[in-house]
């Protein structure tokens, strides 16, 4: 999330929800945050407030996970296109002579 936006959305967030759980509701809450690499207000409201039940946040931070591989991946084959496109430029430039 852009950091205006979030900004945005925290000072929007004026309402608490106290919530009691169990010591072992806690641990599989948190557990379940951090593996979704959420905070646990974040979590909450993001299992509250899905659409639908397949869009779970363990699975929405393995696509996030995913995802960031290909943006790693497209970017080293883009750098390595990059660099062959600069050495035919320079092995045509060597071999036209001069002009």
């Amino acid at each position: 999330m852009p950091r205006r936006a979030k900004d945005a959305a925290l000072r929007s967030r004026t309402r608490a929800i106290p919530v009691r759980v169990s010591a072992e509701e806690y641990a599989a809450i948190t557990a379940k945050a951090d593996a979704a690499g959420l905070s646990i207000s974040a979590y909450l409201r993001l299992c509250a407030l899905a659409d639908a039940p397949s869009a779970d946040p363990q699975t929405l931070a393995q696509v996030d996970l995913l995802i960031t591989g290909m943006e790693a991946a497209l970017d080293t084959a883009t750098a390595a296109l990059d660099a062959t496109l600069r050495r035919l430029d320079l092995a045509e430039t060597s071999h036209a002579g001069p002009a």
